[in-house]
């Protein structure tokens, strides 16, 4: 899988997101590159970051993704995705709804 598949693919599940849960969830854009993209995605309760890049010095193989609860009280724990080099693409956007529904609190 070549990264230029995986942007691709998460620009078009970005805004399908944004249209299922147009009412729980703001999706910001904070950079879209050809190589590179960097979302912030937020609800009442969790702040989450998305960033697809090119393999480097990083834990992730192009994406990852970081979910925290923001409230003070009764905190949950964190969701964090990190691909690997053999991710597919459907198990990408499998952990990627986990975290969708993590910050939606469901």
């Amino acid at each position: 899988m070549k990264l230029h598949e995986v942007i691709d693919a998460i620009q078009m599940w970005t805004g399908t997101v944004q249209e299922m849960y147009h009412s729980e969830i703001n999706v910001e854009s904070l950079i879209e590159h050809e190589d590179y993209l960097r979302y912030v995605i937020e609800s009442a309760n969790y702040l989450a970051e998305l960033v697809v890049e090119p393999e480097g010095f990083h834990p992730h193989h192009f994406v990852f993704f970081e979910a925290l609860d923001k409230r003070k009280d009764a905190l949950q724990k964190p969701y964090f995705y990190l691909d690997e080099k053999d991710s597919s693409m459907e198990n990408i956007l499998e952990n990627l709804n986990k975290g969708i529904l993590y910050i939606v609190g469901r």
